[in-house]
């Protein structure tokens, strides 16, 4: 630094700045502080009152709205789990109902089954009979045999018609015995 200016004169000068900061911020406050003994104080205060009664009417319809809202939502809440429950039973009912279908049809498949046997049995032990019938017919007189084919014929087609009516399917689908 030059002879003339030296740190403490820097340091002088930067205090001398920093006071008249300080002064003007005084002023400042000096003007506030008349203005609030003035008549602004009540006026301050008057606000304050006002924005308060303000809040206590607004949290007092707050908690108005709140409670009945609160009740309505209960009260959807109470019908909605009521719903819930019925729709549990509605769905317990369906699968009962469901189970008990698949039951009978597996006992229609069984019986149907059943039924075909049978039916195949009687049909062999028909066979069965009629050619027994036939060979002894063929055996024991020669000459009726011929008159007789007509007869056997017809036998066979009576067998026949026996064995459609017995495998034959009722008006419900089930077979006649």
């Amino acid at each position: 630094m030059t002879a003339g200016f030296t740190w403490a004169t820097a340091i002088n000068l930067a205090l001398v700045l920093l006071c008249l900061c300080v002064m003007v911020q005084a002023i400042r406050m000096d003007r506030r502080i008349r203005a609030l003994r003035d008549g602004h104080l009540e006026q301050a205060v008057e606000k304050l009152d006002h924005a308060t009664h303000q809040a206590r009417i607004v949290l007092a319809d707050l908690k108005r709205v709140l409670s009945t809202d609160a009740a309505a939502q209960g009260e959807m809440l109470n019908a909605a789990r009521e719903l819930r429950d019925e729709l549990s039973v509605m769905v317990g009912v369906g699968n009962s109902v469901a189970e008990r279908i698949v039951d009978a049809a597996d006992k229609a498949r069984v019986a149907e089954a059943g039924v075909r046997r049978r039916s195949a049995r009687w049909r062999e032990e028909a066979d069965a009979v009629l050619r027994a019938e036939e060979s002894t017919r063929r055996e024991a007189v020669p000459a009726v045999a011929t008159s007789a084919a007509g007869a056997t014929a017809e036998t066979r087609d009576l067998s026949s018609i026996v064995f459609d009516l017995t495998s034959a399917r009722g008006p419900r689908g089930s077979a006649v015995a």
